[in-house]
């Protein structure tokens, strides 16, 4: 019932204030999770549960924001290292539909560099991977018409269908170097923006006719 910013701050979670007479005010804030370097975003699963993740063997925790007669606490449910559940070292995970994707970090154990699925009540269970096959690096991903587009720390974009059961890749190409290629990608009006360190494409995905 209130809105608030969730930030991944040096030293711990913050949940801000985002509206009101306290604007701007802190409201909560655990160290439990706190990397000297945060990259994704925190990850709001619903009834206040909110899960957020680093590289550098991090992992991950999924934790709860609790009210209580207008104050907030903070209810860690579980913390983990990067082989026992899902993390990510770079992007953002997804949810979508009660489940969650993302690409595991490279020290993830058997499970890495590969695009995962997990339900949202448990994202220590692992349903699927994409495989030892097509593996992925901290390359960006986006959804999309139904198709999730990702790239790999080659510069190769792959297109994937994906359900609760599986990964199905149906197109694979090889568009820019792939130096430092792990920043977002945006697709508007059926064009695609992708981009390397050195350079920035814009390809045309719509279907054709």
């Amino acid at each position: 019932g209130k809105r608030m910013y969730v930030y991944a701050a040096i030293g711990g979670i913050v949940g801000i204030s985002a509206a009101g007479s306290d604007i701007g005010k802190i409201l909560w804030k655990t160290t439990a999770f706190a990397p000297s370097v945060v990259a994704p975003s925190p990850v709001y699963l619903g009834n206040g549960k909110i899960f957020i993740t680093a590289g550098y063997g991090a992992g991950g925790m999924l934790f709860q924001v609790v009210e209580n007669n207008g104050s907030y606490s903070v209810k860690e449910l579980m913390k983990y290292k990067p082989a026992a559940g899902m993390a990510s070292e770079q992007q953002t995970p997804i949810v979508m539909n009660g489940f969650i994707f993302a690409i595991q970090p490279k020290d993830a154990g058997a499970s890495r560099n590969q695009f995962i699925c997990c339900r949202v009540d448990d994202v220590k269970k692992i349903l699927w991977t994409s495989g030892k096959t097509e593996r992925f690096g901290m390359g960006p991903y986006i959804f999309a018409d139904g198709k999730f587009y990702i790239v790999n720390d080659e510069g190769t974009l792959m297109i994937a269908r994906v359900n609760s059961s599986g990964f199905e890749l149906l197109d694979k190409a090889n568009v820019i170097e792939g130096v430092d290629s792990w920043g977002p990608i945006a697709i508007a009006d059926g064009y695609l923006l992708m981009r390397d360190s050195k350079q920035m494409v814009c390809l045309d995905v719509r279907k054709n006719n």
